[in-house]
């Protein structure tokens, strides 16, 4: 069979003749599907491993989590379909693209990292941007380009975390500016808080809007005690832990917002009121109305 100059050879490959360490084409930061993993144990590799021949041995072109988990089992051979000729590189990582190009949903982080690998094989910057962005279903645009290769710079264990959270570029570009001390601690305050994708926009907006007006750094704030003590407690559900956080939070950002409303519920207390009786203030303070609610009954 001949597509594009290349013969395809059909034939069972014995794992210790493929480089399982060459990583050009592995673009998954997760682990393979359990679901993959079971169907392999009980019927074998089905669909074929794309390899492609290096002197005595094969790199993989497509197949990393088949071969993994093959060599896992102890399987002695896999079935594969070999490139003839040895492809450049370029076009095994275009090969592997387009054959996950709809099985597959890449995180950012994952979107990055392919990118970054296009780079590392000189594929002109012009080419990524017409050519592999869009099958990235990415905007064909030189800024996103940046911004991708940037996000493939943090530090492995950040991008683990932002591909587990599956947390978007937008949010998590807040980090290209920050040091390295405040990326570890973010890396642990997020580690230990795991919060949804609305959550992490918006603590990620407080610190960086706090450390900017106080001329500090995200890592005095991730470091903060009484943060850290809320952290360690084991016990709290993530939505109460959440909310301790968020005040603390809140009370950092607006300061003068938050003494109003502990001067309020102190004179509030010293009026010593029944439950039957509530008063309501402005949220905000933007309003010097006060309105007093009464419950009462009579004959």
């Amino acid at each position: 069979m001949t597509k594009n100059n290349t013969s395809y050879i059909f034939e069972s490959v014995p794992i210790k003749n493929i480089d399982v360490d060459d990583q050009l084409t592995s673009f998954s930061l997760g682990i393979p599907a359990a679901s993959l993993q079971k169907s392999i144990e009980e019927i074998g590799v089905i669909h074929p491993v794309t390899l492609a021949p290096l002197d005595n041995c094969f790199r993989i072109v497509c197949g990393h989590r088949r071969v993994k988990i093959a060599s896992q089992l102890k399987t002695n051979e896999i079935p594969a379909r070999i490139l003839d000729p040895a492809p450049s590189e370029e076009s095994m990582l275009m090969l592997n693209l387009s054959e996950n190009q709809f099985l597959h949903h890449y995180s950012d982080i994952e979107k990055g990292f392919i990118l970054s690998k296009l780079c590392e094989v000189n594929v002109p910057e012009i080419r990524i941007i017409e050519k592999y962005m869009p099958m990235l279903g990415l905007e064909k645009s030189k800024k996103l380009l940046d911004d991708y290769l940037c996000a493939n710079q943090l530090t492995t264990g950040l991008k683990t975390l932002l591909h587990e959270m599956n947390v978007p570029l937008r949010t998590s570009s807040v980090f290209f500016n920050w040091s390295n001390e405040s990326i570890l601690s973010a890396e642990s305050f997020f580690s230990a808080l795991r919060p949804g994708i609305n959550k992490w926009r918006d603590l990620l907006e407080w610190v960086e809007e706090i450390s900017t007006r106080d001329e500090t750094t995200p890592s005095d704030l991730f470091e903060l005690p009484e943060l850290q003590s809320i952290l360690s407690q084991n016990d709290l559900a993530p939505n109460v832990r959440y909310d301790r956080i968020r005040q603390i939070f809140h009370s950092k950002r607006y300061p003068i917002l938050s003494g109003l409303r502990v001067r309020l519920a102190k004179a509030l207390d010293a009026l010593k009121l029944d439950d039957k009786t509530k008063i309501h203030v402005q949220d905000g303070f933007e309003s010097d109305e006060i309105r007093i609610e009464m419950k009462f009954r009579t004959r």
